[in-house]
């Protein structure tokens, strides 16, 4: 926290500064961007307007003990959502689940459990399927979900765990 702090001081006071909070954080919103849009120039797009607009109200940021990150997540998080009211006939599609493994059996077992959870995170409400994505497939900590949620670390652990007991009935009733 006490690097985010100083580097959200640099981006404030100098273009070098900005450069650092780019380079920082740039690879995780785009991964962020591309996991909810399924195409790689789209995420690219979106990650690019996040900085964009992340340059535009660097100025105006307050040091509030949150991490970095949280602020940038906030920000894509609402420029996806514009890219899917833009787009209303797309879903978003979660790829990240889906094996690479050149064993054809492993590959097809993973396939198929890959599919039932996408079913199964398809079936849940948002914003159990954001926290799930947040924790496991950002790998965000409890503390930057809570600043970009705006609720206590505490809470984001309650919302979480729920959020997982719902997919395991979810999938459970799927497997049987």
């Amino acid at each position: 926290m006490r690097d985010d702090r100083a580097l959200l001081q640099r981006a404030q006071t100098s273009a070098a500064g900005f450069g650092e909070l780019f380079d920082a954080y740039y690879d995780r919103i785009y991964a962020y961007a591309y996991r909810r849009v399924a195409s790689r120039e789209i995420a690219e797009d979106i990650a690019a307007t996040v900085f964009e607009d992340a340059l535009r109200g660097i100025k105006r940021l307050r040091w509030q003990d949150k991490p970095l990150i949280a602020w940038l997540y906030r920000i894509a998080s609402r420029r996806v959502a514009d890219h899917y009211r833009a787009a209303r006939d797309h879903a978003p599609r979660d790829d990240t689940l889906l094996a690479r493994d050149p064993d054809p059996h492993d590959q097809a077992t993973r396939a198929e459990e890959s599919r039932i959870i996408e079913i199964g995170l398809a079936k849940l409400a948002a914003p159990d399927r954001e926290i799930i994505r947040l924790a496991y497939f950002d790998e965000l900590r409890g503390e930057a979900i809570a600043a970009m949620l705006n609720c206590s670390a505490s809470n984001v652990y309650v919302r979480l765990h729920r959020a997982l007991k719902k997919l395991e009935r979810i999938v459970n009733d799927q497997i049987h």
